[in-house]
């Protein structure tokens, strides 16, 4: 039986913004895993005069309200980047938060399908909060688990919401844990990684901080030339690089972040961070003077527990040449040296079609702990 009283609304205005980041709140109100996304920089990532995809994208925010309380939320957009170097036929929903009912749920997708068909779209595909290199996916396998910094998670029955309005599988993307294991020997780990490195006369070096700047545009042409093989891989801006990885920059530690040089030139590199969830989840939400110092000390003073390998990759022109083993175990021996109190190191979003990257980590110990899923289906 239809409820009347469900209401979908184009968010209007501040007060209904505030709603849509709230609604947050209200669904994970009893989940001990979530971490409350940092409200002040949500509000800037949703602001169509600062969040960088808005350089090159647009976006529409629904609310879905049942007798004036909000019961859902979801974006739908249109990605100009996207169809310049894939099709133009393609729109796309995100932030998709919704309470257990599929009326609820197929109203929010009948919102969202109907304005990118409004913009010509034939095509409905997510979820992407906004695009392929901010939070991607919903979360199939892995419940058992808190989030990483910038990977998604949601309730097990948001499947059911998705795939009962229509939706199929697009993609798979996947996350890896390596822990320590009993036999793991730094000292013989490191000697496979050198003996890789000599082989192609290639060394492996630290990215210091003040050579980031310097090397910054190389890595972001190098990384957009080398994931752009891989399913809707579509190039970093300017604006992107810098909120990705030049925001980290003040949080990460050196021996975290390495490159591997042919020469002068970088030829493969690893960015991994520490996972900055494990102080955010204690902010809820603020972030104030008094956060941001608290995670400045959490991420460059503290022992490391938990880690996050936000992006690994090698060169076309030296792929095959097995530096994708010297990355990983370089991770890995610099744990073992390094960081004794390190629980785990996350290793993702790592793409299903990728598989020599799936397959090494699999052979170093790596587990595989959660699925996050992009869907489509025809508007």
């Amino acid at each position: 039986m239809s409820d009347s009283t469900l209401v979908i609304t184009p968010v209007a205005g501040q007060a209904d913004l505030d709603a849509f980041i709230r609604f947050a709140w209200e669904i994970y109100r009893d989940d001990p895993l979530w971490v409350p996304p940092l409200v002040p920089m949500q509000r800037e990532f949703l602001d169509r005069n600062k969040g960088p995809f808005f350089e090159f994208g647009q976006a529409e925010y629904f609310l879905a309200r049942r007798e004036g309380r909000v019961v859902g939320r979801i974006s739908a957009q249109v990605n100009g980047l996207y169809e310049k170097h894939h099709d133009a036929e393609t729109g796309f929903f995100g932030f998709f938060e919704c309470e257990d009912n599929r009326e609820t749920a197929h109203a929010l997708f009948d919102a969202a399908a109907a304005w990118v068909r409004e913009r010509g779209k034939t095509r409905i595909l997510g979820p992407l909060s906004f695009s392929i290199y901010d939070e991607v996916g919903l979360l199939v396998y892995g419940y058992d688990s808190p989030p990483c910094m910038m990977q998604t998670h949601n309730p097990p029955y948001y499947e059911d919401l998705v795939t009962s309005w229509g939706f199929a599988k697009t993609y798979d993307w996947y996350a890896y844990r390596i822990c320590w294991k009993p036999g793991m020997d730094a000292k013989k780990l490191a000697k496979m990684r050198d003996a890789i490195l000599t082989r192609q006369k290639c060394k492996i070096l630290p990215i210091e901080r003040n050579d980031f700047a310097k090397r910054g545009p190389q890595i972001k042409e190098l990384f957009n030339d080398i994931w752009g093989k891989n399913w809707g891989h579509i190039p970093l801006t300017d604006s992107q690089f810098r909120d990705i990885f030049v925001t980290l920059q003040p949080l990460v530690r050196p021996d975290l972040e390495s490159m591997i040089l042919d020469g002068d030139d970088i030829v493969a590199f690893s960015v991994v961070s520490p996972d900055m969830n494990r102080s955010v989840k204690k902010f809820n939400g603020k972030f104030g003077l008094w956060q941001k110092l608290r995670l400045l000390w959490d991420c460059r003073v503290r022992p490391l527990t938990h880690c996050r390998a936000i992006i690994m990759g090698v060169a076309k022109s030296h792929q095959w040449k097995r530096l994708h083993h010297a990355i990983i175990l370089n991770i890995i021996v610099n744990f073992l040296e390094n960081h004794p109190k390190m629980e785990y190191c996350d290793c993702s979003l790592i793409p299903e079609s990728l598989e020599q990257w799936n397959k090494t980590l699999l052979d170093y110990g790596g587990e595989r702990y959660k699925i996050f899923r992009l869907y489509d289906r025809a508007v």
